[in-house]
């Protein structure tokens, strides 16, 4: 994803609620685990202080961004600096790729026949615990 579809969508957010959210720097490193892939965002913006801005800052966490082919994971400000009538922030965020066309996620096996049935139990045991045949009397 491009560092600068991460800023808009995230200005394009502060801007819903109010805010004039003037980014400064943005730096995206990609990263991975075992079964995801996406980005680390450190996004250094500054607005002016205000209840706009302690109400955007509030539900930063829960934000919907709109990322295509991406979603956020997380979003919080890691510091804030007041200077003047402005603070200056700077927010941490991941995004995952999760994009379904891509040829990695498509499906590698039949569908499941929804039709199909559990056989019958064959045995008068099916459902009760079996006796150890091990140490029957007989042996």
């Amino acid at each position: 994803m491009s560092t600068a579809r991460f800023e808009r969508a995230v200005s394009h957010a502060a801007a819903r609620s109010g805010v004039l959210l003037v980014v400064e720097h943005h730096r995206a490193t990609a990263w991975h685990s075992a079964t995801f892939s996406g980005e680390r965002h450190e996004l250094v913006a500054n607005a002016i202080r205000g209840d706009a801005l302690e109400a955007w800052l509030a539900m930063l966490g829960s934000l919907d961004l709109n990322l295509p082919g991406h979603m956020l994971a997380d979003l919080h400000v890691a510091t804030r600096e007041p200077y003047a009538d402005r603070v200056m922030l700077r927010l941490e965020g991941v995004t995952v790729a999760c994009d379904l066309s891509a040829p990695e996620y498509a499906a590698t096996s039949a569908p499941v026949r929804s039709d199909r049935r559990m056989p019958p139990p064959t045995s008068a045991y099916s459902g009760v615990a079996r006796p150890d045949r091990r140490h029957s009397a007989s042996d």
